[in-house]
């Protein structure tokens, strides 16, 4: 399988515009609520996880009986939704890219457990085909290397935030540069790119790449 699309339960709000008018064509998978709001938008989740606790029972009933595939998580469980669906997906469908959508905004708890569990060693590798996408943000993960990074259009500011210690970082051609540092996690927010493409290295840990941008009206710092 090329792509995935993952949708996870996060608030409409963040989802980006072409999620909302549901032109994001599939295969998708789904957490919990997201596979019923999948079906709401004509998509089908060839996948769905989850333990349905945050719908109604009608709209339990009315999403179930439409989905292919369903595998329940207990409600009191040692991982998320989310990571049990990724689990899923490496071992059975094993995409060369999966995009996630309903991963931001709402509970800042979620959130930051939907950045860190890529820190978890057995989703390291599967983290580098990840990418976290919202209205306003793209993330990335990215293990110790060198790496080049393709500007998204619209997308104005460039953040680098290593997950984990990190040792050699140096930012080779980006707007501001940084050579060799080192240090346990932490966010080097509001850099830019400089051309199309842009170029960074480190030699340990692993830094999740964030793409971003105002939203219409407002300005950076």
């Amino acid at each position: 399988m090329e792509r995935l699309r993952l949708l996870v339960g996060g608030p409409i709000s963040e989802w980006p515009e072409e999620l909302a008018k549901g032109t994001l064509a599939g295969p998708w998978a789904a957490a919990d609520r997201g596979a019923h709001r999948l079906l709401a938008l004509g998509h089908v989740p060839v996948l769905t996880v989850g333990d349905f606790d945050s719908m109604t029972p009608s709209e339990r009933e009315q999403t179930l009986a439409q989905l292919p595939r369903v595998v329940s998580a207990k409600p009191e469980k040692d991982e998320t939704d989310t990571e049990l669906l990724l689990d899923i997906v490496e071992r059975e469908l094993q995409p060369d890219l999966i995009e996630i959508y309903g991963a931001t905004g709402g509970r800042i708890d979620q959130l930051l457990s939907n950045i860190w569990i890529f820190t978890q060693p057995r989703f390291q590798q599967l983290a580098t085909k990840v990418i976290l996408i919202d209205r306003t943000n793209r993330v990335s993960f990215y293990l110790p290397g060198t790496h080049a990074i393709t500007h998204t259009p619209g997308m104005n500011y460039l953040g680098f935030m290593p997950l984990t210690p990190v040792t050699g970082l140096t930012l080779i051609d980006e707007k501001y540069k940084l050579t060799n540092w080192q240090g346990n996690p932490f966010s080097f927010s509001s850099n830019e790119f400089d051309g199309d493409v842009n170029h960074f290295s480190f030699e340990s840990g692993m830094v999740a790449v964030i793409e971003s941008r105002d939203l219409t009206g407002q300005t950076g710092d």
